[in-house]
């Protein structure tokens, strides 16, 4: 049922005043777009078809012997079986409003390209939380070959971290790890919880958190560097619950691994995307007077080496 427009004022109870629409509209609000090839996650892998292998060699093994032993000059020969890794691309992100021209004709305010961007930027909203869904899933297990999510933290399933001590020790205890590991980690995504932290103690002694410009900030969502870490702040992941009343179209709600995590490290050449995506169209609708407004993707993605990445989650991690 439309909605019903109130009554219109009287003017010392007597004149009555005119209802206008006004021409401008009000913005819907979305989740961050911090998600960009060879930024914070790698897209090389990307190929035409529906299962991508990728095949990672097997690590030879080298022998140091004494060459003044019997038998020290010859070689120690050896085959050493490679492994695969695959990444599915199934997942269809897609979207089609309609715009009806005789609507369109009988409004002042409000035009068909408006529709047109806001399915595009709701059409982005769900690529970037369906990216971060990648990054979270449950890690591969061993002989899995499909791709997992992140490791998880030694910390993980605790409490929440609440202090700026607590989150930089949980990232050093994960970047550590990475190093042991033989990578190195060069993003590292932060909720905006512990983005507050962070730069509620950026003076704080001892907190190496080098804030960024705010020009960078607002272009990229990069808030600054930490230990040589890329540092993200993205509404993607967190708790919270985003205002709905009395102005519907806010950001989504996170559900699931991404409400309960606080941050992410990992290596973005590790963090693999396979998308084709084609968007946007405005095309001639067959059944009605108007157009069709769309966009539409198919992706798959996850982790390619999972010792590359560790996600700090306050709960058991659940399939996607």
């Amino acid at each position: 049922m439309a909605e019903q427009l109130p009554s219109s004022f009287r003017l010392q109870q007597v004149e009555t005043a005119d209802t206008v629409f006004s021409r401008l509209l009000i913005a819907n609000m979305f989740k961050d777009s911090i998600f960009r090839p060879g930024v914070t996650f790698t897209n090389k892998y990307n190929e035409r078809g529906g299962q991508i292998y990728v095949r990672r060699l097997g690590k030879p093994t080298v022998h140091v012997s004494d060459a003044t032993a019997a038998g020290g000059m010859k070689f120690t020969h050896a085959q050493t079986a490679d492994s695969l890794i695959m990444i599915p691309r199934k997942d269809r992100v897609h979207a089609s409003e309609e715009v009806y021209e005789i609507v369109e004709t009988l409004r002042s305010s409000g035009q068909s390209v408006d529709k047109v961007n806001e399915t595009l930027e709701a059409w982005k909203e769900k690529l970037q939380m369906q990216y971060v869904g990648y990054l979270l899933q449950p890690p591969a297990t061993a002989g899995q070959v499909e791709v997992g999510g992140s490791t998880l933290t030694t910390d993980s399933g605790g409490s929440a971290i609440t202090t700026v001590a607590e989150l930089v020790k949980s990232v050093l205890d994960a970047r550590e790890q990475i190093r042991v590991n033989g990578g190195t980690a060069n993003i590292l995504l932060v909720s905006p919880q512990m983005e507050t932290i962070l730069l509620a103690n950026a003076l704080t002694p001892g907190n190496a958190f080098v804030p960024e410009t705010n020009e960078e900030w607002l272009r990229t969502g990069r808030i600054g560097r930490l230990y040589g870490l890329q540092v993200f702040a993205t509404n993607l992941i967190g708790s919270g619950t985003p205002l709905e009343i009395p102005v519907a179209g806010n950001a989504l709600p996170n559900t699931g691994n991404a409400e309960n995590c606080e941050y992410v490290i990992y290596d973005h050449n590790t963090f693999a995307i396979a998308a084709d995506l084609f968007a946007p169209r405005l095309i001639p609708a067959i059944d009605f007077t108007g157009s069709l407004s769309q966009c539409d993707s198919i992706i798959g993605g996850g982790i390619a080496n999972p010792a590359l990445a560790y996600a700090k989650i306050n709960a058991a991690v659940v399939a996607p």
